[in-house]
């Protein structure tokens, strides 16, 4: 169930992650209750309206949603303090679907900015009490989100680096690589990946998946003016489903049959772009 009214709230609180990465903290009551993976339209009022990831959220209302800046409205909402005005939208979209099976074997891979939704759906995984190892990766130290927070330092969390100013040097695939070599091939059917982050990332996660036989999820980001189908500038060809509203979240199946996946994406007139551009 998704909610498509604007509702107005206050910020409750700012943290800076990282290098232009800000978490912002609010409450707010819906008839629905966001789950991982899912997002908000998120209103600044007299500049615009973006889609924004859902980053964390709790029993009492509490929703945080992890910003970088990198256009007009992020820089707007990074103008904003506490106790300033935001308007919502949401829940909406589809989510992560947290496997029951006790034997099942979960692995998150996420990079960036892409950390923010693994983020909520880590919370949830701890509250179920489900074993996970983590893949967190950036360019640099000084992009990585959320390295401050202690539940992150735990045995099953890798960190990693292009330049290796933090964690191992690489790729997160490399990572990934490595851990899936040490599984039994008997068990790669007990093995679920969720992955968000940048889509050639995601790309090369995708490409092992598929050549060992491997579910994943994957949370894809697109430009959207709606967040409810009218647009179509999230449109995935050739399949023609949106992100907004067939996704944000498409199983490893659906993704083989998306050829801009990883590849291209559309601008704010309906164009297609490289990734990148």
């Amino acid at each position: 169930m998704t909610e498509n009214t604007i509702k107005t709230t206050k910020i409750n609180n700012i943290s800076d992650e990282c290098e232009d990465i800000r978490t912002i903290t609010f409450h707010l009551e819906t008839s629905s209750k966001p789950k991982p993976g899912q997002f908000v339209m998120i209103w600044v009022p007299g500049i615009d309206e973006i889609p924004m990831s859902i980053s964390n959220y709790d029993e009492n209302g509490i929703w945080e949603i992890t910003v970088k800046k990198i256009g007009d409205c992020t820089q707007a909402l990074f103008k904003l303090k506490k106790g300033d005005y935001i308007g919502v939208r949401g829940p909406l979209g589809n989510y992560f679907i947290i496997p029951k099976e006790k034997d099942t074997r979960i692995i998150l891979v996420g990079g960036g900015i892409g950390l923010a939704p693994l983020r909520f759906l880590s919370s949830e995984l701890k509250k179920k009490e489900k074993e996970f190892q983590f893949i967190i990766g950036a360019k640099k130290v000084n992009e990585l989100v959320f390295v401050d927070d202690p539940s992150n330092y735990l045995e099953n969390h890798y960190y990693c680096t292009d330049d290796g100013s933090f964690g191992e040097k690489g790729y997160t695939s490399d990572i990934f690589e490595k851990i899936i070599n040490e599984i039994p091939l008997k068990e790669y059917k007990n093995l679920v990946v969720y992955t968000c982050g940048p889509e050639i990332m995601m790309l090369k996660i995708l490409n092992i998946c598929i050549k060992n036989g491997i579910q994943l999820f994957a949370s894809l980001e697109r430009i959207m003016r709606c967040g409810c189908g009218l647009c179509g500038l999230c449109v995935l060809d050739p399949l023609g489903l949106l992100v907004c509203s067939d996704g944000p979240i498409f199983n490893r199946d659906t993704l083989i049959k998306i050829k801009d996946f990883g590849k291209k994406k559309r601008d704010f007139s309906g164009k297609k772009i490289k990734l990148g551009s």
